[in-house]
């Protein structure tokens, strides 16, 4: 019986290890280990204070920041194997190579047991990396804007929060900006608003420079920029035209494009103005004749605190015709000048008086129809109390366009009144 029973435990013994070693075929075939390819592990350096305590900073060259990876684990592991479940990094105090490279350690950080990872093979064992100079110089930022304001607003100014940054990295990198941007977007804003953005690092072409390795302040969405909107009006322009013609010349005509334009300020000060108001001397400063065209900046001859929004809308094309005068004498005779003033017990006699000839300058076609009766001539007779031929000064009254001397006289003939 006792022989019977122990033949029975020994069948049993064996058939359990034939059941292990069937499982332990069956989980070897079913979660087999197997490899996967994951790529694009980013490599970060550290233990770089070792060269910044020297004035020298480190950056990995183009290319080589990443490594790629195969995993070797058992199948169920590897299905949810991710890039970030891995660490590859690059101990530049104790493995930098040559000056040039810095060997790359990978380890497993995921949920897992390290354990479960059997082998990681790695497509590069090092990072190639730029020693050199650190540097820090300073930028001017330039303010920039997309979008736009409210219906009837527009920009009137982007304040950025510093007007100039410290950018402090490898001097190669530092060298190239040539321009550092803050840009926001301005669309629907009213009154004042800030608006944060990270700055933008450009080139002499306009190109965008990495800033990975550089240290400034607005490297990331924390640089702020103000804006403030104007209202708007459409005012007309028009010119002073006294100072157009150098002398011995006339104006013709004269015509400029646009005859409006719109101007932006706070909403008080727009309500007083309807007109600009372009000064003399703005016209014509070289003193052109001819067919004249000139180009004139309106925007230096706004009143304090407006603006014109639109850069095309500052230049207005003046078109001028510039004419030398003729000058043609007229011939006034005694009894259509007007004595003024005349003593009592006086009388001028017209038969002995002179003709008074007075040489009038204008435009031709005005000269041709320049009526004697539009020209009145006076002479002052106050001062003279006695009979007797007198040279007397003559003042002229003549139409808008035209002049004449103003040193004319005329003689003029007194006798006793009867």
């Amino acid at each position: 019986m006792k022989a019977k029973i122990f033949d029975n435990l020994l069948f049993k013994i064996l058939a359990l290890l034939m059941a292990v070693l069937l499982w332990v075929v069956v989980v070897n075939i079913d979660d087999a280990v197997s490899y996967k390819k994951i790529s694009g592990v980013k490599v970060n350096l550290i233990n770089t204070d070792v060269l910044t305590s020297q004035d020298q900073t480190i950056r990995v060259e183009e290319g080589t920041d990443t490594v790629n990876l195969t995993v070797y684990a058992r199948s169920s592991v590897l299905k949810s194997l991710k890039a970030e479940d891995f660490s590859a990094t690059a101990d530049v105090k104790k493995d930098l190579l040559y000056d040039n490279m810095v060997k790359i350690g990978v380890s497993y950080v995921g949920s897992l047991p390290s354990s479960s990872i059997q082998k990681i093979e790695q497509d590069r064992s090092n990072v190639l990396v730029s020693i050199e100079k650190q540097v820090t110089e300073q930028f001017k930022v330039t303010a920039k804007y997309t979008g736009e304001p409210s219906d009837g607003l527009v920009l009137g100014s982007l304040v950025p929060e510093q007007s100039l940054v410290e950018i402090t990295g490898p001097k190669s990198v530092v060298e190239k900006i040539k321009q550092v941007v803050a840009e926001v977007d301005i669309t629907g804003i009213t009154g004042t608003a800030v608006r944060s953005c990270s700055l933008k690092l450009q080139n002499s072409d306009g190109d965008a420079i990495d800033g990975t390795y550089l240290d400034y302040v607005g490297k990331n969405e924390d640089f702020e920029v103000t804006a403030t909107t104007l209202s708007t009006k459409l005012v007309g322009i028009s010119f002073d035209v006294s100072q157009a013609a150098p002398e011995g010349y006339g104006l013709l005509s004269i015509s400029y494009k646009p005859e409006t334009v719109t101007i932006a300020g706070e909403k008080t000060a727009l309500t007083a103005i309807s007109n600009l108001e372009i000064p003399a001397e703005a016209l014509n400063p070289e003193g052109k004749t001819g067919s004249v065209q000139n180009t004139v900046d309106i925007s230096q001859y706004l009143p304090t605190g407006i603006q014109i929004p639109k850069e095309d809308d500052k230049s207005i094309v003046v078109t001028m015709e510039i004419q030398e005068l003729e000058t043609v004498d007229y011939a006034f005779a005694p009894a259509q000048i007007n004595y003024d003033n005349l003593p009592d017990g006086l009388t001028v006699d017209e038969d002995e008086s002179h003709t008074l000839v007075i040489p009038i300058q204008g435009m031709q076609h005005d000269l041709a129809t320049l009526s004697m009766d539009a020209v009145e001539v006076h002479a002052d007779l106050s001062s003279y109390r006695k009979a007797g031929t007198y040279t007397v000064p003559v003042a002229v009254t003549l139409p808008d366009g035209f002049s004449c001397p103003s040193d004319l006289t005329v003689d003029v003939k007194l006798e006793k009144a009867d």
